[in-house]
């Protein structure tokens, strides 16, 4: 191939992902002014997990930023399916047939963790450390909470969340391209957990609750993904050796 060949492809390329790019972001602006025209029942469902805290805001724009960023948030993952699909139609070109499959199964798979884990959080995380928050306030303090600090609160916490029980998928795929084998998991164990909890502190509120509501599923998705990827490389030890045998 020439360089003048490889050098439209690559132009090409580019155009396409600009198109893309600029896709995503047209319908991502269109869903966020769609979000912020119902923000009152968008902000009900945080409200909702209110176990009883005064909130109240104390900037002239606070609660126009906090309304910004609940629309934004809800915005990217009402979004997600279409951002994710157009990552595939661009990433999948470059891909083997088989490579497509894994890609697109851990893409939809993604999606779906990463929904589980944001709802697992909304209805047992969440009201559990907000109660708890809750009963260890001292009666001659008036816990007046800002709205963009218990919205941030929860916001993170959701996001969290749903990014964390991506780890399963994330092992699947890399098992499935053998990138990830069994013997990193077997060596690192250990030096896992207790980076589990080193990153739980990081990301979450600092306060010990919080970490360990995190920290706790995040070690039973580690041991799910360590299953996964025993499984993933058996299959594919299987695959090999029976395609030596012919």
């Amino acid at each position: 191939m020439s360089s003048n060949s490889k050098q439209g492809t690559f132009v090409e390329h580019l155009d396409e992902l600009r198109k893309r790019l600029t896709l995503v972001i047209i319908i991502n602006l269109i869903a966020m002014f769609i979000c912020y025209q119902y923000i009152d029942i968008l902000i009900q469902y945080l409200l909702n997990l209110n176990p009883g805290m005064e909130l109240i805001y104390v900037g002239p724009s606070e609660l126009f930023m906090v309304y910004i960023k609940v629309s934004l948030l809800c915005t990217i993952v009402l979004c997600s399916p279409i951002t994710l699909y157009q990552i595939w139609a661009f990433v999948s070109k470059g891909l083997y047939s088989n490579e497509k499959v894994y890609m697109l199964i851990s893409l939809t798979l993604g999606l779906a963790f990463f929904i589980i884990g944001v709802i697992f959080c909304y209805f047992v995380v969440l009201p559990i450390t907000l109660s708890y928050f809750v009963r260890i306030s001292i009666s001659d303090i008036a816990a007046m909470i800002s709205i963009e600090q218990f919205m941030s609160f929860c916001n993170q916490m959701l996001l969290c969340f749903g990014i964390v029980f991506e780890m399963p998928i994330l092992s699947f795929l890399l098992s499935k391209l053998g990138i990830l084998k069994p013997a990193f998991f077997n060596e690192k164990r250990g030096f896992l957990y207790v980076l589990i909890f080193i990153v739980a502190a990081i990301i979450t509120p600092p306060d010990i609750m919080s970490q360990m509501l995190l920290g706790i599923p995040m070690c039973l998705l580690l041991e799910i993904s360590m299953w996964i990827c025993r499984t993933v490389d058996k299959f594919n030890t299987k695959k090999m050796n029976a395609v030596k045998a012919l």
